[in-house]
């Protein structure tokens, strides 16, 4: 079985609660998961409680698939817009 290491952008929308607003919730995508993570759009304020994101993340599918795992694990809410991966050769 061979791995597939070519990249992928994927485009996501992300909710992170005011709970988790201190931690490095968009550097653990890169630190941890090998990602590149550009941030399109985002709503946060000091007392806005809930950060809104829209991300396009770049990785292998290993990646992604293991990152949106943490972000599941830590209760994030995501929308994922499955029509627009581009795949990179």
């Amino acid at each position: 079985m061979t791995v597939d290491t070519r990249s992928v952008t994927q485009d996501i929308k992300i909710r992170i609660p005011e709970e988790l607003n201190n931690e490095p919730v968009i550097s653990n995508l890169i630190s941890q998961h090998g990602l590149t993570v550009n941030i399109v759009s985002a709503t946060l304020g000091i007392n806005a409680g809930s950060g809104w994101f829209h991300l396009s993340i770049t990785g292998n599918q290993a990646q992604i698939q293991t990152a949106i795992a943490y972000l599941n694990d830590l209760d994030i809410e995501i929308w994922q817009d499955r029509t627009d991966i581009n795949t990179s050769l």
